[in-house]
């Protein structure tokens, strides 16, 4: 008999996903005898499509908290941030802070995750990347923020969004880009890592879709 790959972290995530869900054992039993988990549990099952899936399941399209964002690394920092048409821009938002990665378009998977209380930089990303160990969340770099910012412009005046996946160094402390905003405006900045986040905060979190394109 071949050895499991499951972890108890995997396990867990699965009881607790069950749990959320509000699986009865009469739900767990119709779907197992349905087959239709032996389906998405085959190593052969093309899963990558969640948007597919779901309407052939007849979910629809919606993921809730749970959107499509495709982040353009071909695109400079100046070309990003010019997309976004923010009001205002902190100085310090540079190529040189934030230097380019990656190539091409890559479309991730991405939500916001709040904690509802004051929480350290180093605990919200503990926090993100443990959320689903079969598949990871990771805090959006600035990329991802700067496409969320162009693509979902009024998100950032209900309340701040942060991505902690960048860091810079700027006149001797670390810094980490976010967007904010009101009626009358909206704005990227950067705050400093070391802060203690309110509860009003979000943070950006990714994980990809696809592959970057040729």
């Amino acid at each position: 008999m071949a050895q499991s790959t499951c972890t108890s972290g995997n396990l867990q995530s699965f009881l607790r996903l069950l749990d959320e869900k509000g699986v009865t054992p009469e739900i767990f039993g119709n779907r197992l005898s349905s087959g239709v988990l032996a389906d998405v549990f085959d190593p052969n099952a093309d899963l990558s499509d969640r948007i597919a899936v779901r309407k052939a399941l007849k979910l629809g399209a919606n993921l809730s908290n749970v959107f499509r964002l495709t982040a353009d690394h071909d695109q400079s920092l100046e070309q990003m941030i010019v997309a976004g048409r923010y009001d205002w821009k902190n100085s310090d938002i540079t190529g040189e802070h934030f230097p380019s990665k990656g190539r091409g378009k890559i479309e991730f998977e991405a939500r916001y995750f709040h904690f509802n209380r004051n929480i350290s930089s180093k605990n919200a990303v503990e926090k993100i990347k443990a959320e689903d160990p079969a598949n990871p969340w990771a805090p959006a770099q600035i990329v991802h923020l700067l496409a969320h910012g162009a693509t979902n412009p009024e998100e950032q005046r209900k309340y701040p969004i942060v991505g902690l996946g960048s860091v810079a160094l700027v006149c001797g402390r670390r810094d980490v880009p976010y967007l904010n905003g009101n009626d009358a405006k909206r704005n990227l900045g950067l705050h400093w890592w070391s802060y203690d986040w309110a509860p009003i905060y979000r943070f950006l979190a990714v994980r990809r879709v696809s592959a970057p394109q040729a």
